[in-house]
Formats: C-alpha cells, structure tokens, sequence
C-alpha cells in the first residue's frame, strides 16, 4: 500500500506539471480500487501518456522519499509553496511528503523509503466522474501484468481490423465515423419506412401492423405512439435485429391492458414483455413473430 500510494504521488506530481489547471480532489484506494479522482477540462489519453511515461522514470530514478514535518500550514506552505495541499483538510501539524526535487504534498498516509521501491505504474482507466475524471491505476508487478493484457488486446485488434498496430487508432476512428454515417442514414430509412403501415380494420377498430427489420426502434416506438392519439386504433409492431422487439399500443378508447396481454402471449412463446395498458413492448425469437402476432390479434378480438 505504501508503494501504491507513493506511485501515485508521482503520477499526480507529473500531471501537474503537465496541466498546472488541474487539482487532485481526493484518492481511493479502498476494497482493492487504486482510484485518482481530478478536477480538469479536456484531459485526454495523450496527457496521461506524457505523465505515466513521466512518473515511471522518477521510479526508475530511485528518488529518496522524505518527509517534513511543520507546526501549521502556513509554516509549510512558506518552505515548499508548490505543494499539493487540500487546506479544507487540515488543521494542526502538518506533514509534507517529498520525492526529492520532483514532488511536493501534504499526506499523512505511509510512503515508501525511495521511489524503486514502486516498480511501475500504469493507469488502467479514465472516466468521467462528479464533472471531473476519475483514474484508475496499479503498481508493480500488477501493473506489469496489465500492461501485457493491454498490449495482447491492441495486438490481437491490430490483426482483426488489417491495420499496423501504430494505424490501429486512425482505423477505428474512421471505423466510428462511418458507422455514425450508417446510423443516420439508418434512421432516415427508418423514419420513411415507419410512415407507411398499413392498416386493417376489425369491428370498426383499424388495427396498423407491421415487422420491420434492422430498423431505428425508438422512430419505431415513436410512431406507434402518434399512431395511437387517434380513436380506434391498435397499434402491433416489430424490429427484427439483434434483439427482435415486439410492440403492442391502443388508443385511449379500447380496454384491453397491453402490458398484460403481450406478456402473456410472449411467455408461451420463450420470450418477455410488459408495460401500461396503453403502451407494452417485449422481446421473442424472430421465427416466433408470425404465430406471435396472430395470438396477440385474437387475445384482443376474441
């Protein structure tokens, strides 16, 4: 524990200094989680690539860690006025962590002797968190260990997309923008095709019914509920994709609980659903859709 949290000393000293901007809110290192939560704009992978590269050389250096111990802050602040100090926290003595000539913060947490004594550092995770970023890392010989992981993966990428390992971020990227591409154009169909249901008409009731397939389900979702502002209607959809969804929605006028009766239907058939009485969607195998709407149509009717 004191390696980890002297390697992470390090790592927070080294992004400083890349971004002067940023401030270290608080460090979990809690239930096996190495976690640094900051306050920053637009902290990027780039960034903490320059700091890890930066943080592992102080390790490799073997720095002597040493601590100053002064009477109160102000004593503190006026021998080292670039430390890292969290004021809100502190009261009394007050104990300054140095990594000789490289790291300067106020901590009352045991540090190890000299920076070797750290091994390595890597950061395994950023995200954003409270309007900041959390980071997640490890030391040693864990980090070495996720550090082959990592490797393995951007390998074994590099084969599956035809791409050099050092193209493998330009090809995903142009991967991403193509498919937001296909995205849009997916919901243009979606929305032109969603305009044309055909409808039937049973005891004075039109009844719109309709399987799509790889379609946009919120456009479709979306439909179905315009669909139903109108009196007399029964709304009976389906989007056949990855998951094939079933939705079944009534006008205001008609009794019958949507929810209910398609999760009764979809149960005999291996699949699930549930929702209002006005509006229900559900999931079932696509071979299934055929005998699932008929039953669903007579569950109403008869």
């Amino acid at each position: 524990m004191s390696a980890t949290h002297t390697a992470e000393h390090l790592f927070a000293g080294s992004i400083r200094r890349i971004k002067p901007d940023l401030t270290v809110l608080k460090v979990d290192q809690s239930d096996g989680r190495n976690s640094i939560y900051v306050d920053a704009k637009n902290l990027d992978w780039n960034t903490i690539l320059k700091a890890e590269i930066m943080a592992n050389q102080i390790i490799a250096e073997g720095r002597e860690v040493k601590q100053h111990i002064f009477n109160s802050l102000k004593d503190a602040k006026q021998q080292f006025p670039e430390a890292r100090v969290m004021e809100e926290r502190i009261s009394g003595t007050v104990r300054i962590i140095e990594v000789d000539g490289y790291d300067y913060a106020a901590c009352s947490r045991k540090h190890s002797s000299n920076t070797v004594e750290c091994d390595y550092f890597l950061v395994t995770r950023v995200v954003k968190a409270n309007g900041g970023y959390k980071i997640d890392f490890l030391v040693g010989a864990e980090a070495k260990k996720k550090a082959l992981e990592f490797s393995k993966v951007a390998l074994k990428t590099s084969d599956i997309l035809g791409a050099p390992i050092d193209g493998v971020e330009k090809t995903v990227n142009n991967m991403v923008h193509e498919l937001k591409k296909l995205k849009h154009s997916l919901s243009m169909v979606s929305e032109k095709d969603a305009d044309d249901i055909s409808f039937s008409e049973r005891g004075g009731v039109k009844i719109f019914s309709k399987v799509f397939r790889n379609l946009n389900t919120k456009i479709i979702m979306k439909k179905a509920g315009d669909l139903i502002k109108n009196q007399d209607v029964v709304v009976l959809l389906a989007n056949i994709s990855s998951d094939t969804i079933i939705i079944l929605a009534r006008s205001s006028n008609q009794s019958f609980d949507s929810g209910s009766v398609l999760n009764q239907i979809l149960i005999r058939y291996g699949g699930k659903g549930g929702g209002s009485p006005h509006f229900a969607s559900g999931s079932v195998e696509k071979s299934n859709i055929g005998d699932v709407f008929q039953s669903i149509l007579e569950a109403i009717f008869n």
